[in-house]
């Protein structure tokens, strides 16, 4: 609901309702309503402003950018070309690095990037050992020559 994200975001600015009405010029009645009524267009633009984020993201809008990435966008903005090659950089490794951690295997490979059967594998150096000790078992009868 648009009152829980309004509160999430006040709680995160450690701001009240009524601190958000004051700075908005509207009645603190205002504020209570949201309960019930989501306020029109331009209300909430000045709303989503002054709580740094967007209107997308108060009225629950799927693919709506979030608080951390508003953030990020307003601290690229305010970043001299420096600083925005720098975010640039730093989040194109970033992403490479969850994209490469994405596709690794949760299941061990061998080295041919098969998945590696570890019940099959045991079975198999349970009988070559086996197969081992007859091996010696049937030497020791042997006679000595």
């Amino acid at each position: 609901m648009f009152i829980d994200r309004v509160n999430e975001r006040l709680k995160d600015l450690n701001m009240k309702g009524s601190d958000l009405c004051n700075k908005l010029n509207i009645p603190t009645s205002n504020y209570t309503q949201w309960k019930t009524y989501i306020p029109r267009g331009t209300l909430i633009k000045r709303i989503a402003d002054e709580l740094h984020t967007s209107a997308d993201w108060l009225l629950e809008r799927e693919e709506a950018n979030t608080p951390e990435i508003m953030n990020l966008i307003n601290n690229y903005k305010e970043a001299d070309q420096r600083g925005k090659e720098t975010i640039v950089n730093v989040a194109e490794l970033e992403a490479r690095r969850s994209r490469s951690d994405r596709k690794q295997p949760d299941e061990p490979q061998d080295s041919t990037g098969r998945k590696i059967d570890f019940v099959d594998l045991a079975v198999k150096q349970n009988l070559s050992y086996q197969g081992k000790e007859d091996q010696e078992d049937d030497e020791e009868l042997k006679p000595f020559a």
